[in-house]
């Protein structure tokens, strides 16, 4: 059986100006001069895991400052919750499989973020995903192919189509031998599927 594995944060939202500003934020509060061109670095490192992307940006942090960087993150960011916005196509494309291949979402964000992101939409996009993988579930995130290993996994499937929207995730869903689709291709995504599966 072919399953469908979804990542978050570009793919069936948007949300990036919730976890930068709240990162901005962090900055703040703990007194951390922000970098040249943290803002723009930030945005093209979306898709990799929060502490990751951190730990490029300011690599001699150290792990105590880390720590508290990700607490404060995760108490500023239902603050913006308002900013998360579901995608084109979404919605239309989700009903369209849901029943008919085991979906998983997989994502770089914790569960916490996960959480909220179920909260915030209308109608939840909780109801279509019988798995759900975040950054708490691995060791390794994205690029490494572990994290959508385990969404199929999850799902009981041994092949599987990724859907993303960053090289990380294209990387990660080639290394684990799936087939990937860019999320710009979500409106064709059940032709597409249907072309696969014959």
């Amino acid at each position: 059986m072919l399953g469908v594995l979804f990542d978050l944060d570009g793919t069936l939202i948007d949300s990036i100006d919730l976890h930068l500003y709240s990162f901005l934020d962090v900055l703040e509060a703990l007194g951390i001069p922000k970098k040249p061109g943290l803002e723009e670095e930030f945005r093209r490192q979306v898709g990799k895991r929060f502490v990751d992307i951190v730990r490029s940006i300011y690599p001699d942090m150290d792990e105590a400052t880390l720590r508290e960087v990700r607490r404060l993150k995760w108490e500023f960011t239902p603050r913006y919750a308002h900013k998360i916005r579901v995608l084109p196509h979404v919605y239309d494309t989700l009903d369209a499989l849901y029943g008919k291949y085991p979906l998983a979402l997989v994502t770089s964000s914790s569960r916490r973020f996960v959480d909220l992101v179920f909260q915030h939409t209308r109608p939840s996009l909780k109801k279509y995903f019988s798995a759900v993988v975040t950054a708490e579930d691995v060791v390794r995130g994205k690029p490494d192919p572990e994290p959508f290993l385990l969404g199929a996994k999850r799902i009981g499937v041994d092949s599987a189509v990724v859907v993303g929207d960053t090289d990380y995730d294209r990387i990660a869903a080639e290394k684990a031998g799936f087939r990937f689709v860019h999320a710009r291709e979500m409106e064709n995504l059940p032709k597409i599927l249907e072309s696969i599966r014959q």
